[in-house]
């Protein structure tokens, strides 16, 4: 429905407008009518809709340009091995807790035996961070129908065609310069993990790979192993197409330090006019969502960047700056709010009176979540926001000890009819007997015996990171028969999380604590 949100309104626009007060009209058609001060006249066609006046702080939905939903129900993971050279090290990891142990295979039981519950619970626990956009869809036997957010890797924005490419794993020398180079024509856009190791390790040769896609549309993930003269060479091969135009790197400083103890050279980066996105990677080795990751970012820029980046250039990573990377495929529809973009919105709570309003983003924990809104639909927040907003068919979660309502539920979609009571009710089940659980979705599955890209075939979700050392169990269609599937990781940064930190002695993760007192 046509609804008004009224409170501070920040913008993220070409101007980084404050509207104070300000009002955000969000069309019927889940896009944005106008943006204005909230003495301006409504838009034709707003006089009789419903007007929520927060006292909130109103902004764009968070954007979170580097994920792995399928992992996202497990802990942080607690490898031994730490610090790793680069990514090909950890995977082989098989001291315990072992990676295909501990991730992989948990993370496959699951997607096969409880996949709308696991997409549910992943969702959730970006939509408590604010989040309204994220990549890292899992791999599927079809389209999911019943998605909560956008899904950045098979959103169809905006003439209904997916302009998106991904790849978490790396790609042939040959694929991405016969297939992936001549698609970014302008149009598309490629997410790409790249040179993901410690500076000077081997990986680097991987950037040398992805020199025919050095184009306007590629996002680089990662790239903690390149220096300088890299950036540089991106951004030049960058603007020799198109001047106006700058590359997108995603920096996931928590995942960095965590399994490498160092981060991408963000101030190089930067210095060569690449533009800089955040994503809280997965929950083996990230925060719980980007909320949390501008956090770290923060804090990193505080204690080891100089204060490189301005609170509202830290929180440009997480709107404006993956918005306009976005914008290559989606045109301007996320990450500013402005008139015709998309009713993608989160309301945040005023915490500390007369903080400016940046700071107030950054040190915003999931108790000041009070409302978010994609498509121009509630999906989470209070109750009282909830139901001013018309949400329907929801449910009560406890968040950080607050009452909120969510709505996880679509009967109207096939993959979307649990409730969330009935989400984690199905990951339970699972975990209590995985073995059981896998046989059971075993037995679904041969039963089915049409193709597994059917829109009616059973949905199963596999996960787009390496697999490790799955044994000889997985050529014979088992599981290990002692297999252990972790607590589900609870869906805010707790006591729990934040000792596993503390175990860690990583040094540069220790001040996000103090952000959640």
């Amino acid at each position: 429905m046509a609804l008004v949100l009224r409170g501070t309104v920040v913008t993220f626009d070409g101007e980084h407008r404050v509207l104070d007060p300000g009002a955000v009209y969000v069309g019927d058609d889940g896009r944005l009518a106008a943006v204005r001060p909230a003495g301006q006249d409504p838009p034709a066609g707003f006089s009789g809709a419903p007007r929520i006046d927060t006292g909130a702080l109103i902004l764009p939905g968070l954007i979170d340009l580097h994920n792995h939903l399928t992992y996202n129900t497990l802990p942080l993971w607690e490898a031994v091995g730490v610090p790793y050279q680069h990514h090909d090290r950890w995977v082989k990891e098989d001291e315990p807790p072992g990676y295909s142990t501990s991730v992989t295979w948990p993370a496959k039981v699951l997607g096969q035996a409880a996949p709308e519950a696991l997409a549910k619970y992943a969702e959730v626990k970006a939509l408590i961070g604010g989040t309204t956009a994220i990549q890292g869809a899992p791999i599927s036997t079809r389209p999911v129908d019943g998605w909560l957010l956008r899904i950045i890797d098979t959103e169809k924005l905006p003439a209904g065609t997916d302009m998106v490419m991904t790849a978490a794993l790396q790609l042939d020398a040959d694929v991405l310069r016969d297939d992936r180079a001549p698609k970014l024509d302008g149009t598309r856009l490629l997410i790409y993990h790249v040179a993901e190791g410690r500076p000077g390790s081997l990986v680097r040769r991987e950037f040398e790979e992805l020199e025919p896609c050095l184009k306007p549309g590629l996002i680089g993930v990662h790239g903690t192993a390149l220096g300088a003269p890299d950036f540089q060479h991106w951004q030049n091969a960058v603007a020799e197409i198109d001047a106006a135009e700058r590359g997108t790197l995603v920096w996931s400083p928590f995942s960095n330090y965590w399994l490498y103890h160092d981060t991408t050279n963000v101030i190089e980066a930067d210095r060569k006019g690449l533009r800089i996105a955040l994503g809280s990677d997965w929950s083996p080795s990230g925060t719980k969502h980007v909320l949390g990751e501008l956090k770290v970012a923060d804090a990193v820029n505080g204690h080891a960047l100089g204060g490189r980046f301005s609170d509202r250039d830290l929180c440009d990573m997480v709107t404006a700056n993956p918005g306009d990377a976005l914008a290559t495929a989606w045109g301007p529809q996320v990450g500013r709010l402005r008139r015709g973009g998309a009713a993608d919105l989160l309301v945040l709570e005023r915490h500390t009176p007369g903080q400016d309003v940046y700071r107030t983003v950054i040190e915003a924990t999931e108790r000041h979540v009070r409302l978010v809104v994609v498509r121009g639909r509630p999906f989470y927040g209070t109750p009282s926001l909830m139901t001013a907003a018309g949400a329907t068919d929801t449910d009560t979660i406890t968040v950080a000890g607050l009452k909120r309502r969510v709505a996880v539920r679509q009967p109207d979609r096939t993959d979307a009819r649990l409730d969330w009571p009935g989400v984690r009710r199905a990951l339970e089940k699972v975990r209590k007997d995985p073995v059981a659980a896998w046989h059971d979705s075993q037995d679904a599955l041969a039963g089915w015996g049409g193709p597994l890209d059917d829109p009616d075939a059973p949905l199963v979700l596999f996960g787009d990171m390496p697999e490790g050392d799955l044994g000889a169990f997985a050529a014979g269609g088992e599981v290990p028969p002692g297999l252990e599937i972790p607590h589900l990781d609870p869906l805010t940064h707790d006591a729990a999380y934040f000792a596993a930190v503390t175990r860690s002695g990583v040094p540069q993760l220790q001040h996000l604590a103090g952000y959640y007192p």
